[in-house]
């Protein structure tokens, strides 16, 4: 792989565990101390990236993440993080999006969900809702930004959504999760994220009981 691949690779691989500065910080990092290293090495690397305790206890899966991503084609790569920097006028109108309740409940909903998964079942389920959003019949900008977010090209969701589109996507979302740990293992991840985001939607007026 040459150097822009396994940028790839790595924003990849670590995209599902950190914030956008932190994920900044962890790619100067790679690219300063590690790109020109073997691959022994990202083990090094990814002790470096775990700066809090939360994050010291997914090191190991990080680790299997990244070399997971180090071995796709590069057709399932992320795209090279510098190539989405935006001009500063696009960069201000995405900070300045506000996303409705609904839309931020879900946001924080689905995000949830995800995370109770390893990175290779993030994948699977983010691409078969990506798969699903003809589905959907979303207005087509609107359409291509929730495709952007679900697929990791962007970090942040920059639209808002009806409560039923919405519905859609949780319950396409339970149907992937059913798919890859049966319907026990995901009832119970499921509830599991709802209660996590529970104050939010209380907060904010939501009953999360409208995306089920």
């Amino acid at each position: 792989m040459d150097l822009v691949q396994r940028r790839r690779a790595v924003y990849t691989g670590l995209r599902p565990f950190f914030n956008d500065q932190d994920l900044s910080s962890a790619l100067m990092l790679w690219e300063r101390d590690f790109s020109s290293k073997p691959k022994f090495a990202l083990n090094v690397f990814i002790a470096r990236c775990c700066t809090t305790e939360a994050l010291k206890e997914k090191r190991g899966e990080m680790l299997r993440a990244v070399i997971y991503a180090m071995d796709l084609p590069e057709d399932q790569l992320l795209p090279d993080p510098q190539q989405l920097i935006k001009s500063e006028a696009e960069t201000k109108a995405e900070a300045s999006h506000q996303l409705d309740n609904v839309t931020a409940v879900f946001v924080a909903l689905l995000t949830a969900m995800l995370k109770k998964y390893d990175y290779a079942t993030q994948s699977g389920i983010r691409n078969f809702l990506v798969d699903s959003l003809v589905k959907l019949k979303l207005e087509a900008r609107n359409e291509q930004r929730i495709r952007a977010w679900l697929s990791g090209q962007s970090t942040q969701l920059t639209a808002n959504f009806s409560i039923d589109a919405l519905q859609k996507l949780v319950n396409l979302a339970y149907i992937a999760m059913c798919q890859y740990v049966g319907p026990v293992k995901a009832d119970q991840f499921l509830a599991q994220a709802l209660k996590e985001v529970e104050a939010e939607a209380v907060s904010r007026k939501i009953n999360l009981r409208d995306f089920l």
